[in-house]
């Protein structure tokens, strides 16, 4: 299994349709200010929000931006809530711990949201269409990271990579980012290690490879994500195994 184990970022998106999230009611002072003290937010900001789970389109009010609070997770730890956001069309909350503690933020934020009414006598915010997860996780493996890529293709990168001419006391260091698309249709997008739809596995910046400390980014809540990557060190464990000839 995986060493030194951090979960970075845990983020859920909330996503509504047409006038189902009343952005102008949860942009008045009265609101924003009770959401405010709800978690004890150090800051909030009437604008558009940062792109998280996708382009966020220009609207007026624009959005509803609440930054840094806390969080006490199973009245066990302090989980910090790096933000939320209100967009036109959706809800995001992120924080710097598991997926589980996104439940007990959201439960206590749609409680008092659910008291709210706008001027026609409507919810402020409805059902949620579709809820998305991501997950950061960084963590030391037991391979070097151009394992993921076939042998035959590290011989070919080292022959042909030169940097300052000298590449004896260099090693690959790959970057992979994977993402589902329809076979049939066109790709509208390259997967990237920003997409947060996109699965990224990539050595953890400011670390040495030798280290083997990687950072993986997923569209998947924390505990999935954890059991994805303990998958993955097994699968890599029992490869090396297989080539070496080792039990």
């Amino acid at each position: 299994m995986p060493e030194q184990v951090k979960i970075l970022t845990s983020r859920r998106a909330y996503e509504y349709g047409p006038d189902a999230l009343r952005l102008t009611m949860l942009s008045i002072q009265a609101v924003h200010l009770q959401i405010q003290q709800l978690f004890g937010f150090q800051s909030t900001v009437i604008g558009t929000p940062m792109a998280t789970f996708g382009e966020v389109p220009v609207t007026y009010p624009p959005g509803v931006v609440f930054n840094l609070a806390a969080w006490i997770h199973r009245e066990e730890y302090i989980v910090p809530i790096r933000f939320i956001h209100f967009e036109q069309n959706r809800i995001v909350i992120d924080a710097a711990g598991p997926s589980a503690a996104i439940d007990g933020i959201a439960e206590r934020l749609f409680h008092f949201l659910s008291g709210l009414r706008a001027a026609d006598g409507t919810s402020v915010v409805g059902e949620p269409e579709r809820i998305l997860d991501y997950s950061e996780i960084s963590a030391r493996f037991s391979y070097p990271l151009d394992a993921l890529l076939p042998r035959p293709v590290r011989r070919l990168l080292s022959k042909t990579i030169s940097i300052g001419g000298d590449t004896t006391s260099k090693v690959i260091i790959p970057t992979v980012s994977v993402r589902a698309f329809p076979k049939d249709e066109k790709v509208p997008v390259i997967p990237s290690t920003t997409d947060p739809h996109a699965f990224t596995f990539a050595l953890r910046s400011g670390t040495r490879p030798d280290e083997f400390i990687y950072y993986s980014g997923a569209p998947l809540d924390s505990e999935t994500h954890l059991n994805y990557l303990n998958e993955l060190e097994v699968v890599f464990t029992r490869s090396r195994q297989a080539k070496t000839g080792e039990r």
